[in-house]
């Protein structure tokens, strides 16, 4: 029988992205104490990188395979956790690095156009044209713009990793996405 799963991420944004592309793919995921007990797969926002070895400790320990998604920058902290050296492949541990962050793998992965055509179903297209007027943001690339727009708000942040993730093509997923998927079907 298979160790039930652990996908740690690091906050509630990519929880958001990771439930909902859970989702499409037909992945079971609970929040109930007694389900995840019984051997639920479940999501934790750990509340930043920095607690990594913390959740991965308890979790194995739990007897809960491991996994998850992490911002390069923050690699530190897995490595370590998982007494691996920093640079070194974490892919075979389930654990999978998204270039800046997870907002920018799916702001790349779905465009200009998509993005902007999603913040238009939410009524924040004004307010990302507003933000592309301000003098710090003008200069900026329009994904840039895009990133630092929806990065900019937690609640924005979360609402948008889930809408993205809801919407991106299977074909267009996120490297670390696409990592952390097989990895959950390899189980």
């Amino acid at each position: 029988m298979a160790r039930p799963i652990t996908i740690l991420v690091e906050g509630d944004s990519d929880k958001a992205a990771v439930e909902a592309l859970a989702v499409r793919y037909g992945i079971e995921l609970s929040a109930d104490e007694d389900a995840i007990a019984a051997g639920a797969t479940e999501v934790v926002s750990m509340g930043g990188a920095g607690n990594a070895g913390r959740f991965i400790a308890e979790k194995a320990a739990a007897g809960r395979r491991v996994g998850g998604l992490y911002d390069e920058a923050e690699e530190r902290f897995f490595a370590r956790a998982l007494n691996r050296q920093e640079g070194e492949d974490l892919t075979r541990q389930g654990f999978f690095a998204c270039r800046r962050d997870l907002e920018d793998e799916l702001v790349r992965a779905l465009g200009v156009t998509e993005v902007t055509a999603l913040l238009e179903q939410r009524n924040d297209l004004g307010g990302f044209r507003s933000f592309q007027n301000q003098d710090a943001h003008s200069g900026d690339d329009p994904m840039e713009q895009l990133r630092r727009f929806i990065s900019a708000n937690g609640a924005r942040k979360r609402t948008y990793a889930g809408a993205m993730a809801e919407v991106v093509a299977m074909e267009a997923l996120p490297e670390p996405l696409e990592g952390l998927i097989h990895w959950i079907w390899s189980a």
